[in-house]
Parts: structure tokens; sequence; C-alpha cells
């Protein structure tokens, strides 16, 4: 399911998404998009190292997941 969301942005972004779309042949909403995605992506998988550098994300020994996977 798809909800309209109403954005401001600068003029040299919006004239950088309009080139984007236009040589990639993409609708400036599916650019908008796929960069948001990315984005979320990236702060997830920051987050996670994060977590890992101050040791408060479980780790699961490799030994357990082959276990599990019966492997």
């Amino acid at each position: 399911m798809t909800k309209k969301v109403t954005i401001t942005l600068e003029e040299n972004l919006i004239d950088e998404l309009c080139m984007i779309a236009l040589e990639s042949g993409k609708k400036k909403t599916q650019v908008i998009r796929e960069a948001l995605q990315e984005y979320f992506d990236v702060q997830a998988v920051t987050k996670t190292v994060q977590d890992y550098k101050m040791g408060t994300l479980e780790t699961i020994p490799h030994q357990n997941v082959r276990a599990s996977l019966g492997l």
C-alpha cells in the first residue's frame, strides 16, 4: 500500500532529482523511494555495527547457526 507524502526540497536537489530520473528513465517518485530505502538500509547497518562495537548486540556462534539449519 502506498500513501502520498508532500515534501519541500531545495531547488538544487530538485534539479538533481530531475536529471537522475531523466538519465535513468525512472519516475522521480521511484528515485526518491530508492534513495530513501538505501538511506534506511545504511542506517540499519550503521546501528548494527555500533551495537556490536559497544557490546550490546547479541551474537550467535557459527556452530549454533549451522546446527539450527541442520548443517
